[in-house]
């Protein structure tokens, strides 16, 4: 016990110098509650559930079900998990005499999660989606305690940790149509290229305002605003990740033309091929002012490299002089 209290105590410390960025590796929003003999009993055991909770949570959100059903994780041990965290940060909390309750959010040490994975043989996806920007259609929905929203469901801080990322557009902005013109103005106004309009029936749509793709989801209970936004990000991250994850045993390497007009979209197209989860090395081979030629290893299936990086506002085409290409959306 003397042992896990200092474990606990330094990630707390720790959290306390390290602001926990909206990264895949952190979990947060995690309730925990516990009653012992004494306070400081109730909040060891607290923490304890709650960082084996939120490591389950993780590996949920960073590996493919059917690779856990046909391979399941052994049994995740406190120690196990300890090695495993880098930071940790409670909020809310509430203490008596003998119980501890409140939450905490738990940032995770990429390369030994990564090590973790490795060892039982699951596949790690942590490439994120472009954020996408939620727009409530009925901003007064509540559910059955009638003390929430599905506005403030998906404004929740502890969604932006996902793979696929979600903001919540302001009230005001409720009220917008749905066509191209006016969800690329309402888009653009928050600096994000994808927008998700929710309608109180359970409706999703998605639509990627750059390329005009549009995809339609429906998510059971929309009166229930937190589980609500839960299901439709487990469903938009199983998509993804069958989308991006690298399947191929073999990986193919091949150069490429990235096109660009000026230096913020050379940025950009940096960043996506840097965090594709399907390319697993990239070298710049030469530069211009307009272009450069690179040469990158990837899992072996262009569509599925063009499909994750389309996500991330970047096309994937082959042209007949340049041969593979990459540009901005």
């Amino acid at each position: 016990m003397k042992r896990f209290l200092s474990i606990v105590f330094a990630a707390m410390a720790l959290s306390s110098a390290t602001a926990l960025a909206a990264d895949p590796f952190t979990v947060a929003g995690v309730q925990v509650d516990a009653t012992a003999r004494t306070a400081i009993e109730a909040q060891t055991i607290a923490m304890r559930d709650g960082q084996l909770v939120a490591a389950e949570q993780l590996f949920d959100r960073l590996t493919l079900e059917s690779e856990r059903q046909s391979n399941p994780l052994p049994e995740l041990t406190p120690e196990l998990v300890a090695r495993m965290i880098r930071a940790l940060e409670p909020g809310k909390e509430k203490r008596s005499a003998n119980r501890y309750l409140g939450e905490i959010a738990v940032a995770f040490n990429p390369s030994q999660v990564q090590q973790f994975l490795r060892e039982n043989n699951l596949t790690l996806v942590s490439s994120q989606a472009r954020e996408r920007l939620v727009v409530v259609k009925d901003g007064g929905l509540r559910g059955s305690s009638g003390a929430s929203t599905l506005q403030n469901a998906f404004a929740d801080p502890r969604l932006s940790h996902a793979l696929t990322p979600l903001r919540a557009a302001n009230a005001e902005d409720s009220f917008v149509g749905t066509s191209d013109t006016e969800l690329a103005g309402l888009a653009a106004k928050y600096g994000l290229t994808q927008v998700l309009i929710v309608e109180p029936t359970g409706t999703v749509l998605d639509v990627a305002t750059d390329t005009g793709d549009r995809q339609t989801y429906y998510i059971s209970n929309p009166s229930d605003p937190t589980g609500f936004a839960d299901r439709l990000v487990e469903r938009l991250e199983a998509d993804w990740k069958q989308a991006s994850a690298i399947v191929a045993d073999e990986m193919v390497t091949t150069t490429v033309s990235v096109l660009y007009n000026n230096h913020a979209s050379w940025l950009a197209l940096q960043e996506a091929i840097n965090t594709s989860a399907q390319i697993s090395g990239a070298r710049l081979d030469a530069l211009s002012s307009d272009g450069a030629l690179m040469t990158i290893s990837y899992g072996g299936d262009l569509d599925r490299l063009a499909n994750e990086l389309r996500f991330k506002g970047v096309t994937v085409q082959r042209d007949p002089q340049l041969g593979l290409v990459f540009k901005r959306s």
